[in-house]
Parts: C-alpha cells; sequence; structure tokens
C-alpha cells in the first residue's frame, strides 16, 4: 500500500512545477498548503485512509476514518479531563496564595518577637586570647576604663587610659588599639608613656598628662565619605596644668600644627541631650561630631568661623558663629553627635556602691551598678570619671551607647580562707530604647582567701554587632595583666 508522503510527494513536485508557472502561489498560500502537509503526515489513521481511498478500497478507508474520530475523540476526552484537574488544583493554589498576604504581618511579628526574644537572652562571655602580659609584678596593671566605638562591621575601636602616670612600664601606656569582629586579637595603632613632667608638641613615645582622647571615624576633606579611624587628641600647648595653657584639639595624623581650639565657654547641646565642653579644662573635653560629613566641627577661638576638621587635614568655612545661640541653632539645623573625649590617666570608672548608694571609683570586694551613657536626663561618659561607649552605624552615623552594669562579688577572708567570687552583668541600650544585647561573665579566683579581681567594669566593652569584646578582672590570686578578648557564642 502506498504510503501518504509518495502521494504528498507527487503533490509537492505539481506545486512546484505550478509555481514555476505563469501564476505561481503566493506566499500565504504556501503557508497554507506546508501546514495541511505537516497535518496530514501527522496523522497515521488519516494517512492509512487517504492511502485506502487512493487504492479504491473503500470499506478500509471508511474503518480507518472511524478509527481516526475515535482516537481524536478520546484524546480531546482526555486532554479535557486533564484540563479539568489542572484547573482544580490551580484554584487550590491560588486560594493557599491568597492567604500569604494576610500571613505577611503575622510572620513580620513572629520574626520581630524571635529577634527580641534572641536578643533578651543573657549571653555568657569567654575569654578567647590574651592581650598583656600577667605577672605577680604591681607594673603590670591595667586601666579597666575604655572609650569605645561599635563599628557595624564588627570591630571595636578603644581608648585605654594609663594606669599609673610617670611611669615606663609597657603595661602603663595610653593605648589606642581595635579588636578583630571574630575576637581572636587586637591591633595596637598606637601608645604613649603618660607624663605630667614632660610635654612633647608631636607625641610619638610620651604624651602629656594634662589631656584628653578619643578614636573615632573621620572622612576625608574631598571624600567625607572615605572613612577611617584615627586618633583626636585633646592638649596643652605648652607644658602647664593652668587653664591658659590650654591648646586645643588635633587629629594625631594631621599632627600639632593642624591644632584648632575651641571657643571657650560656647557650647550647644546635640540630638541626645549631650551638652559640649570648651571650658578649657584639661581632662573635660566634648566636641561636635558631623554624621553628615563625618568630620570633628568646633567654632575657632580667634577667628569665630566654623572649622571642620577631617583625618587629612582642616576646612575653614565662611560660617560665622558669634555665641551660642547660634551654634544651638546650627547644631539643631543638621545631624551632630556630641563626642566626650577620656581623660589621659584614669584606672578605674566610677559606679554606685550597692551598699551605700555612693558613687565612688570601682574596687574589688565591692558590688556596684550603674551606667555610661545619657540617662534619666543625666550624662555620665568619658572625662576622668566615666567609660564612654559609642556605635557607628550601618547608615554610617555615630551615636552614644547607654552601657548599664551590674556586680556582685564577695569578699575574700583571711580566716577560713573564704574564696571570694563575682559575677558581671551588661545591657546595651541604643538612644531609642531598643536593647542591643545583654551579657554576663563570673569569676572566681583559682586560689582560697582571695578576691574574684573588680567586676564592676570586668566587662570592659562588648561589641553588640559581633558579641566581641574585653575582659579584665584586674586582679586576682596576686596576678595583673588579665586583659583579654572575650566572645559570646
Amino acid at each position: 500500500m502506498a504510503s501518504i508522503q509518495t502521494a504528498v510527494q507527487v503533490m509537492v513536485d505539481k506545486l512546484v512545477a505550478d509555481m514555476q508557472g505563469e501564476q505561481p502561489l503566493s506566499a500565504e498560500e504556501q503557508a497554507l498548503v506546508s501546514n495541511a502537509i505537516t497535518k496530514l503526515a501527522d496523522n497515521e489513521k488519516l494517512e492509512q485512509a487517504v492511502v485506502a481511498v487512493a487504492e479504491s478500497h473503500i470499506d478500509e478507508a471508511t474503518t480507518a476514518l472511524q478509527q481516526a474520530a475515535q482516537v481524536s475523540q478520546t484524546s480531546l476526552q482526555q486532554a479535557a479531563q486533564t484540563l479539568n484537574d489542572n484547573g482544580t488544583a490551580l484554584e487550590g493554589k491560588a486560594a493557599k496564595l491568597d492567604q500569604l498576604d494576610g500571613m505577611a504581618p503575622s510572620l513580620a511579628r513572629v520574626e520581630a518577637l524571635q529577634g527580641r526574644a534572641f536578643t533578651n537572652q543573657i549571653r555568657p562571655l569567654f575569654g578567647m586570647t590574651s592581650i598583656e602580659s600577667t605577672g605577680t609584678d604591681s607594673a603590670l596593671r591595667r586601666s579597666t576604663s575604655v572609650f569605645a566605638v561599635y563599628d557595624h562591621r564588627g570591630e571595636t575601636y578603644l581608648v585605654r587610659p594609663c594606669y599609673t602616670y610617670n611611669a615606663n612600664n609597657e603595661q602603663c601606656r595610653l593605648e589606642f588599639l581595635s579588636i578583630d569582629a571574630e575576637g581572636a586579637s587586637k591591633t595596637t595603632l598606637h601608645s604613649s608613656y603618660v607624663y605630667s613632667n614632660s610635654f612633647a608638641q608631636n607625641p610619638t613615645n610620651i604624651i602629656y598628662y594634662y589631656g584628653a582622647s578619643a578614636y573615632l571615624p573621620l572622612g576625608s576633606k574631598d571624600s567625607p565619605t572615605d572613612i577611617e579611624y584615627d586618633i583626636v587628641y585633646s592638649s596643652q600647648d605648652s607644658q602647664a596644668t593652668g587653664i591658659a595653657n590650654y591648646g586645643g584639639v588635633y587629629v594625631r595624623s594631621q599632627g600639632y600644627t593642624s591644632m584648632t581650639k575651641p571657643k571657650q565657654n560656647v557650647n550647644a547641646r546635640d540630638q541626645y541631650g549631650v551638652v559640649t565642653d570648651t571650658s578649657y579644662n584639661y581632662a573635660h573635653t566634648a566636641v561636635l561630631y558631623d554624621n553628615q560629613k563625618h568630620c570633628l566641627v568646633m567654632v575657632d577661638e580667634s577667628t569665630s568661623l566654623l572649622i571642620e576638621k577631617y583625618r587629612d587635614g582642616n576646612v575653614v568655612t565662611t560660617t560665622a558663629i558669634a555665641n551660642e545661640s547660634e551654634l544651638q541653632a546650627y547644631v539643631d539645623n543638621g545631624d551632630f553627635t556630641t563626642i566626650k573625649l577620656i581623660h589621659h590617666y584614669l584606672n578605674h570608672p566610677y559606679g554606685t556602691r550597692r551598699l551605700t548608694g555612693q558613687e565612688a571609683q570601682m574596687s574589688d570586694a565591692s558590688s556596684y551598678y550603674g551606667y555610661f551613657g545619657v540617662f534619666n536626663n543625666t550624662v555620665k561618659m568619658a572625662g576622668n570619671r566615666y567609660c564612654a561607649h559609642y556605635r557607628f552605624t550601618a547608615d554610617l552615623k555615630l551615636e552614644p551607647v547607654n552601657y548599664f552594669f551590674m556586680s556582685s562579688s564577695r569578699a575574700a577572708t583571711t580566716s577560713g580562707n573564704a574564696t571570694g567570687a563575682g559575677e558581671a552583668t551588661v545591657a546595651l541600650e541604643s538612644m531609642s530604647g531598643e536593647l542591643l544585647g545583654m551579657y554576663s561573665y563570673r569569676s572566681n579566683p583559682d586560689t582560697a582567701g582571695y578576691h574574684a579581681g573588680i567586676m564592676g567594669n570586668v566587662i570592659m566593652c562588648v561589641n553588640p554587632y559581633s558579641h566581641t569584646g574585653l575582659l579584665n578582672e584586674y586582679y586576682t590570686h596576686n596576678y595583673h595583666g588579665l586583659g583579654r578578648t572575650c566572645r559570646a557564642f
């Protein structure tokens, strides 16, 4: 029995001949013929029917056509059923998808509650890496005070004041350091011996006792968002203690000659309620930080012009400030944070003793509570009494962090060899009241009859972004130099 392909080939040959004739087929007609041939070639039953007709086998043609019709009908019924089933399934899935819009707020609330529960957990801190020499020599004592900036990338930038001035021991140095996000190590940018009887204009190995410092993220003059951390000094201009000898503020990388003397007693309050301090008191200096330009801003004493201090130099603006009200108006129209510098010499910060309710410099065998920051309209930051804690957020804004602490210490006694013990808990809070993290640490000396150390500020700092920081009990069992990095898991 001849195949339909043969018949089709004959048809094609005739069509080709016609197309080459005087009246060839149009492009549209050619397309119709091509589609028809394809349909014919794809239907086996129809092919049999056409061939049977061509060979005059009418009965076979009828049977083949009926079979072709039945196959088509069955296929159509199956396709219809499949479409119906798929439609029903799609309708069910669509109904479920419609519920997602209503579920979104609930899911967001669940996520928020989970995040809050995670933040509310008190995380124990584990010591990781020793960062200084330890020993029984009291010259190895380290200050437990700190000026801290917590970078959103997880690094922490610190100023550690000296413990004993006029000393030549390494651990008595004023130190500017950073801790990596993993809490594995520290990097010291610079350190200086602190002397009350020696003065250097550009301090390299020594620095004057009568001054204060900070470690801040500063932009450059041409590119404010090109930010690097640098040291800021507030110092005298000569070896003297009097207010008349106050020199001003300068960035270390720019040197002493870039110093700007702020206009005395012309101050302003920032958005958090912290007032600048231009009293020329060597231990108390507070200056404005511009969160848009990432520079320090102060009114020059001699010209009354605003000066912007970047890490690569000063910019003298044309804005003149005559008094405090004009400076306050300027601050209110911008985005500023007051930075309070920490005194070069501060061995231990102050806290409130639990038994007396009086504020005192923290020591061992006593329990304390308190805060560093801004609380109940009272500011306790840096200077020569407190620690200072700031965070540099992901949107490149420098803002204070409230650092609440409480400690409990049990005194050691020689009679009965009762061993001292201590525990400290810290809570970090943003200026908007958001809890950033809670941490705890417990300490017991290795030998009976000794204290557990100064627990009020044993958690010197802890970065709420990376949960890494510094621990230092200061003194246990005749050992000093106990500073080490720490981490919460």
